[in-house]
């Protein structure tokens, strides 16, 4: 991955992200795309606002190079945006053939900030072009050593969803933990679905772990990844029936206020 999209408000939520990525990438050849929407599109205050968000944006840049060093492998694409916030950074991502999205999670009593609570859910349904990683605010860097992978199978994992999990994996010389939810469903096509990619990340993973459920969905996912000391989870995102079915209505913007390490959410593509 070369082109990595880090949306910014300039919160402590939307630093932490950055923060993260040049960690995560600290040994890749990569720019980071840091973009700003400072103001709607024909805003009187709209020149004044790019202004403004230019200066923010170089003093960002500044302080990342303070806190991780100056990394010759890294640049950096400093844009200031005037559009809807959601599709102006989806817009972005698709139009600069961006591999990798990532936005900064929440504190729960602090909802004052554009990337905040439901806009950030906004943003992993509009961008559909690449993965997006949301990063829990204030997490320590940390090595990651355990990628959690969780699917019902219904659909094929799309041959390039594949190749995204097999590279955080060799990011971080990390092992791949397939996990599923025991249901009552017995279809042959999902077992299919489930032994293609259980063959095609072999050589990365660990047996697979089933789980019955429980608590509820969420739960089991959440005891899941602290009992077997999940440093990041992994989930495909399907915007229809097909994902609803899996994690009932709701589940990533719940297991995205309740997670304590990074969420890789790979986008529905063609298998």
């Amino acid at each position: 991955m070369s082109k990595i999209l880090v949306p910014t408000d300039f919160s402590n939520n939307s630093y932490n992200a950055l923060y993260y990525a040049a960690r995560l990438f600290q040994n890749k050849e990569c720019t980071f795309h840091i973009v700003n929407v400072c103001s709607e599109e024909k805003s009187q205050d709209m020149e004044k606002a790019k202004i403004e968000s230019a200066q923010e944006l170089d003093a960002l840049v500044h302080r990342l190079v303070r806190d991780v060093g100056d990394n010759g492998k890294h640049d950096f694409t400093k844009v200031s945006l005037c559009s809807d916030m959601t599709e102006g950074v989806a817009k972005y991502a698709k139009e600069h053939h961006v591999d990798l999205t990532v936005i900064g999670n929440k504190e729960k009593e602090e909802i004052k900030h554009i990337l905040f609570g439901n806009n950030a859910m906004q943003l992993v349904r509009e961008i559909t072009s690449c993965p997006v990683l949301i990063v829990p605010l204030e997490i320590d860097y940390k090595k990651t050593r355990k990628i959690a992978f969780t699917s019902n199978y219904i659909n094929p994992i799309a041959e390039e969803n594949i190749k995204t999990l097999q590279f955080f994996s060799d990011l971080s010389d990390s092992v791949i933990v397939p996990m599923s939810i025991e249901e009552e469903k017995d279809q042959k096509h999902t077992e299919k679905n489930k032994a293609d990619f259980l063959e095609a990340i072999a050589e990365n993973s660990s047996k697979e772990v089933e789980l019955p459920i429980f608590d509820g969905k969420v739960n089991t996912i959440l005891e899941f990844v602290d009992l077997w000391s999940i440093d990041m989870l992994c989930m495909v995102y399907y915007p229809h029936h097909f994902f609803l079915e899996f994690i009932g209505r709701g589940i990533i913007k719940e297991l995205n206020t309740k997670l304590t390490v990074p969420f890789l959410i790979l986008p529905n593509t063609p298998s």
